[in-house]
């Protein structure tokens, strides 16, 4: 016998009409949240900073297009609209995407965003850097890629990130990574005239038209134009870097992907970025390399720990516990104080989150996870 009083609201039983879910499976997740937040001693019924992992809970794992779940908007909405909780996604994607992923895709505008492993957040239009931006480390980073790339004569794509802690590079992604299909770049590659309109003002480099490619000179204080260009105007968008005569570099836009590079050439190019950087390099199967700064590697630069500051800029000195949703291991809490883990269910998260102990209930995806989440925190705040 339940040693909770559990009724379903109108407004939840009708999401879970949409999505569907049986009023019967939510009613036991509730119960379930509940007993666990009774056992870590958590008020559950207090304020709550929420912590959505995208790829896996929101979207398919894989999907590209980033296409939210059926139902997945109006399930955040209502715990958004849920008076006590702050809701944010929590990811390792860039700022960019994201800001692009809650406005065009998720139709939710006002959702946080603690992006980029934890090293900084938006919230309400604010931005907040907890890794220290400086603009001569970004350089430095685009000159060592740029460096590789064009030795190992190879089309790369620099994500969007905001913070400098943390460069993303696609490598011979287009095809290969169906990096075409991002939402960001479906639809909407540049022109190399756009792309030397946009960096010209800044960095010295020249149009050969005919040749449909830009000379400069790859020194990093040369890259300003470039940097703003590739990471800020048109992100994502993948350029081939060769060397040219008198040690200048040459980018071009080049629409295929050279045929036999496979996710070991991948491995290959990340390497010797490492060397070249002295950055960890993460690969990823869409040929995405992560190159993650010592001083980003060794702070506490985590999801979680970008979550607890997005958490005191919403709710100041008063205590507040976190709730994440997460498929994957770098979801998972580092710091387990006043924090509850959502694995979702079969996925690497949940094994890895039992063998460590980390308090966690398992859920399906983003919609059964905001609405038991929702209703036991209205269960507990009138209890």
């Amino acid at each position: 016998m339940s040693l909770y009083q559990i009724e379903l609201s109108e407004k939840v039983k009708e999401l879970a009409d949409c999505v569907p879910l049986e009023n019967a499976y939510l009613t036991s997740l509730i119960e379930n949240i509940l007993k666990k937040t009774d056992e870590m001693n958590y008020n559950i019924g207090g304020n709550i900073v929420v912590g959505l992992d995208v790829n896996g809970p929101i979207v398919a794992c894989g999907d590209n297009n980033l296409m939210p779940f059926n139902c997945a908007t109006e399930c955040i909405n209502h715990l958004i609209n849920t008076s006590g909780i702050e809701v944010s996604l929590m990811t390792g994607w860039d700022l960019s995407t994201m800001d692009f992923f809650r406005k065009n895709k998720l139709n939710l505008p006002a959702i946080g965003i603690v992006g980029e492993y934890g090293m900084v957040y938006e919230r309400k239009g604010n931005f907040r850097y907890l890794y220290p931006y400086r603009e001569e480390e970004r350089l430095n980073f685009m000159y060592s890629i740029l460096k590789v790339a064009s030795e190992m004569d190879i089309k790369v794509a620099f994500q969007g990130n905001y913070s400098p802690g943390s460069g993303a590079i696609c490598v011979e992604a287009d095809e290969h990574g169906e990096l075409l299909a991002h939402p960001l770049v479906k639809g909407r590659r540049p022109s190399i005239q756009q792309i030397y309109n946009a960096a010209k003002e800044k960095s010295n480099v020249e149009l050969i038209e005919k040749e449909e490619r830009i000379l400069f000179e790859n020194k990093p204080e040369n890259l300003k134009g470039l940097a703003e260009t590739l990471f800020k105007v048109h992100p994502l968008i993948s350029v081939r870097v060769k060397k040219e005569e008198d040690e200048k570099l040459s980018l071009r836009i080049d629409p295929k992907d050279n045929p036999d590079f496979d996710l070991e050439k991948v491995r290959e190019f990340a390497k010797a970025a490492e060397n070249e950087t002295g950055r960890k390099s993460l690969v990823y199967e869409d040929h995405g390399v992560d190159l993650i700064s010592k001083e980003a590697e060794e702070g506490n630069y985590s999801k979680d720990a970008g979550l607890r500051e997005f958490g005191k800029d919403a709710f100041g000195d008063v205590p507040f516990i976190l709730a994440i949703i997460g498929d994957k291991d770098s979801d998972i809490p580092q710091t387990l104080d006043n924090a509850l883990f959502f694995p979702q269910k079969d996925s690497d998260a949940e094994p890895i989150a039992k063998e460590k102990n980390v308090p966690s209930v398992s859920v399906i995806d983003v919609r059964d996870f905001a609405l038991a989440l929702a209703e036991a925190h209205r269960i507990k705040s009138k209890a």
